[in-house]
């Protein structure tokens, strides 16, 4: 189908239903969080780990939040540090964290995955390698678990990627924002091209089982015939996941986007046209699309996942592994244990400080309740098997799933006569056409986007 076929089917929905941002790898969201701290819940629910009473697998999320310079298109907190004894202070509390949770959880756990994010290129090899070490000798690490890192294409080098492989990571990610010079100006980078399909070359030959690109679209002075540039570019280079990423323009909240004119932002229309247009790209040139903005390669795993209905959706998005307990390390990281979600301090000061006190440097938390666990279900059911069946739901929850749900199911009508989903007494299945606005159909079942629009 044309770009401009699909433009004006989907364009046409857009209007009617609206569009919902939010990516439900957290439900609820962090402005949902409350500002304090139960140690004493939090440490009953540790001790429910030690017991494997919920826990099938633990993953430690790490994050890494210096830059030379800040990054405008970054949604997630970073500072500006060129200063090697910050980072080497930050590394060093760093393991002090790891060393803490180690004493509260006693018995050594068994990790499934790690997950290193922000900007790792900051440390150096040796310190990146010693909190690696110390989550090994901490805990233990699943043979074959999936160590993932984030990168800057512009920092890391052939010897770099491979020190990581030998390090034990075996699953790249490189953010990708665009090629176009007077897009990059903010960034003084004339050679990110070049940079970045390096990278991705580099990382092939390295050894990593999964080089994945976060693509920005949408972003300040960019347009189709651009970014239609960098996805080529892109698709030669071959990676095994490619995500498609939203650029959102928040100066309430990312005070870097301030030197950017407004009217250097696309509008909601050319966005939409260049997620339409990668859509039928990456499918023609064989991804299959997992959803969420997911593209990956058909022997991938998620693909095999997708297909045996073994998907998973959580703080790190699509996965094999259940991330049912998540720990996390490092300033503004996100974890769970059990039903309690917890945002760790944003700002250095109050990190260390708590750290220095022998405490958790956990700034807030919310503990689900029994509704926000059914409603998360059906969530993740539809986003990863686009398909919710009601037994299933009522076979795992004490609901009567039609009077429970009166309110959505009445409004989801909507949606099947818009042919976005099929709905009947048996299951909600969610159509190809209704992949694009998933994120709208599971909305519906957002207690906390209907009390905010109310």
């Amino acid at each position: 189908m044309l770009v401009s076929d699909f433009f004006e089917t989907y364009s046409d929905l857009i209007r009617r239903f609206g569009c919902n941002d939010a990516d439900y790898r957290l439900y609820p969201e962090i402005r949902y969080f409350v500002e304090a701290f139960d140690a004493n819940a939090y440490s009953a629910w540790l001790s429910h780990y030690k017991t494997r009473r919920f826990c099938r697998s633990l993953t430690v999320n790490v994050h890494i939040p210096f830059r030379h310079s800040l990054h405008f298109y970054c949604h997630f907190d970073q500072m500006a540090c060129n200063d090697s004894d910050s980072i080497k202070k930050y590394h060093d509390y760093l393991l002090r964290e790891i060393t803490l949770y180690s004493q509260l959880l006693k018995d050594p756990p068994i990790v499934e995955q790690v997950y290193v994010g922000g900007a790792p290129n900051y440390l150096s090899d040796n310190q990146l390698n010693s909190v690696l070490h110390e989550i090994q000798k901490k805990f233990t690490l699943m043979k074959g678990g999936k160590l993932c890192i984030e990168m800057d294409s512009r920092q890391v080098t052939k010897s770099s990627l491979q020190a990581l492989r030998e390090m034990g990571f075996n699953c790249a990610v490189i953010g990708v924002q665009d090629f176009d010079q007077g897009i990059q100006q903010p960034l003084h980078d004339s050679l990110i091209e070049a940079n970045t399909l390096c990278a991705i070359r580099n990382a092939h030959q390295a050894g990593f089982k999964t080089i994945k690109i976060e693509l920005f679209y949408g972003l300040p002075k960019q347009n189709l015939e651009k970014f239609a540039y960098i996805l080529e570019k892109i698709i030669a280079a071959n990676p095994d996941q490619i995500n498609l990423l939203n650029y959102f323009h928040r100066l309430d909240k990312f005070k870097q986007q301030r030197n950017i004119s407004l009217n250097d932002l696309p509008s909601k229309e050319v966005r939409l046209e260049m997620r339409l247009f990668a859509m039928i790209r990456l499918t023609n040139v064989g991804y299959v699309y997992i959803g969420m903005g997911l593209f990956a390669r058909h022997s991938d795993p998620l693909v095999v996942a997708k297909h045996q209905g073994r998907l998973q959706y959580g703080l790190q998005g699509y996965s094999t592994s259940s991330d049912s307990c998540c720990i996390a390390l490092g300033i503004s990281g996100v974890g769970n244990i059990g039903p309690m979600l917890n945002q760790n301090a944003c700002d250095l000061m109050s990190y260390y400080s708590k750290l220095e006190r022998n405490m958790l440097p956990i700034m807030r938390c919310i503990t689900l309740s029994g509704d926000d666990l059914i409603r998360r279900s059906v969530m993740q059911a539809l986003i990863c098997h686009s398909v919710l069946s009601i037994e299933s739901v009522e076979t795992f929850f004490p609901i009567d799933f039609k009077n429970y749900f009166a309110m959505e199911l009445a409004e989801l009508v909507t949606y099947a006569q818009a042919e976005l989903i099929t709905l009947d007494d048996e299951q909600i299945v969610v159509t190809p056409k209704g992949w694009l606005l998933i994120n709208n159909i599971c909305g519906v079942f957002d207690k906390y986007l209907r009390t905010s629009r109310q």
